[in-house]
């Protein structure tokens, strides 16, 4: 049976199990270094079994971090959209949101080209303009897309931490008693 204050000892450890997994994950990304995760991971890992729910825990904070920065990306793309639309222009390609691959095309550094290709009639001014919005969009997208490699780095090794640790328990615990009698008889 539980009791409120376990209840509320549990979600206070979560919650800051939450808030720790967070400061190290925006210190990993500021420092694009997963070296300070992993050491973390490989000590609850060491821990065994106990660890699986901060595993977990971590993971949803991976996830979580992932979809903001996502968001960020998203909100780049539209900026552009929106900005290029103002000069009359449409997006050159239409690339599938959310994911690394789909910002790369705002980090090409040809894009200013692809797009003053498709409005020759653009004075020089607004050019140069375009030319540097272009830029700055790539530049913020470039930050955004080595983020969201880190991010899906932690978010595998996190996933093959919690599968390893499943593995371990599944076989080391004896979840099927038939097969302990079954061994007794050979």
């Amino acid at each position: 049976m539980s009791h409120p204050l376990d209840d509320l000892i549990s979600l206070a450890e979560r919650t800051y199990v939450r808030l720790e997994a967070e400061q190290l994950i925006e210190d990993c990304l500021m420092n694009a270094n997963p070296e300070p995760m992993n050491r973390l991971l490989e000590e609850l890992v060491m821990a065994g079994m106990d660890s699986l729910i901060v595993l977990r825990e971590i993971l949803s904070v991976i996830r979580s971090v992932k979809s903001t920065i996502n968001q960020e990306g998203m909100e780049v793309q539209h900026d552009l959209r929106k900005t290029l639309s103002q000069f009359g222009i449409g997006w050159p390609r239409d690339p599938s949101g959310g994911t690394p691959e789909s910002y790369w095309h705002i980090y090409h550094y040809g894009l200013y080209q692809e797009i003053k290709a498709h409005a020759p009639w653009l004075k020089m001014e607004d050019q140069l303009i375009l030319e540097e919005i272009c830029n700055e969009a790539g530049k913020r997208v470039n930050k955004i897309v080595r983020r969201l490699v880190l991010l899906k780095d932690l978010e595998e090794t996190v996933m093959d931490w919690i599968n390893g640790l499943i593995h371990e328990i599944a076989h080391s615990t004896n979840l099927y008693p038939w097969s302990r009698q079954a061994s007794f008889h050979h």
